[in-house]
């Protein structure tokens, strides 16, 4: 299984995990995990072998279960069988629509600080990540890079809102942004729907587009405006997706 293998690999490990304290250490390997589900290595449903991966990791069983629960905290893994049985997630609809309603909120507060606020350093992240989404919604859709640079932007907004309590919520930004969405609508719907979902993205850079300029103008309203609509958007267009089943039959 491509889970199993992954995690298993020595290159992985970061050098100087080993010295780590362990409160530290716990982290540090849910950053490591984080980032290779993130990126894909890790597939949904793919089995995480606790002893086998603390062996290579280099760590005792305890940071590693404490690393299991902030990923489960964060959505990313399902933890079973009396803590025997640790799986990455599969992204249903509902928790995925539930997610981004909080996000309406989210977003359009930063927005709206961002604003606000000088935004000489965080212009030019927001607009090359933009050009990163117009490129992957070209013919061929990298749903991948897609969504990589879709929560670079939308994190490079909360960055800029300058408000501490905001960036709390960056793991639930990074994590909707670019892992739920694009992995649920990967995981879940073939080739016959390609056109809808590029079509929705292209819309969806339009609407990253407003969110900029509204910024950049330093139009508040506007900004939070933008940015909800466009959080709006992304749940109607879930909602308005068939199912999973009903996709698949076609």
């Amino acid at each position: 299984m491509l889970g199993e293998v992954a995690v298993t690999q020595q290159g992985n490990v970061p050098a100087g995990l080993l010295n780590r304290p362990q409160t530290r250490l716990a982290d540090e390997v849910a950053h490591l995990l984080r980032d290779l589900i993130l990126r894909g290595e890790l597939e949904p449903g793919s089995q995480l072998l606790q002893i086998q991966l603390a062996e290579r990791l280099g760590v005792s069983r305890t940071p590693l279960r404490e690393a299991f629960r902030i990923l489960e905290r964060d959505g990313l893994l399902k933890i079973s069988n009396g803590n025997k049985t640790v799986e990455v997630v599969e992204f249903d609809r509902g928790p995925l629509i539930e997610t981004y309603q909080v996000r309406e909120v989210i977003d359009g507060l930063a927005a709206r600080l961002a604003a606000r606020r000088d935004l000489s350093t965080a212009a030019p992240t927001l607009e090359r990540a933009i050009e990163r989404m117009e490129a992957a919604a070209e013919p061929g859709l990298d749903i991948t890079e897609y969504g990589e640079a879709h929560a670079e932007f939308h994190l490079a907004i909360l960055e800029a809102s300058g408000n501490s309590r905001l960036k709390d919520f960056e793991s639930l930004v990074r994590i909707s942004a670019q892992m739920q969405l694009t992995r649920y609508l990967k995981q879940n719907y073939d080739e016959d729907l390609d056109a809808a979902i590029s079509d929705a993205i292209r819309v969806g850079n339009e609407h990253h587009r407003e969110i900029l300029t509204a910024i950049t103008n330093g139009d508040s309203r506007a900004a939070e405006r933008s940015a909800t609509r466009h959080i709006r958007a992304t749940i109607k267009f879930l909602e308005g997706l068939p199912e999973p089943s009903e996709a698949s039959a076609k």
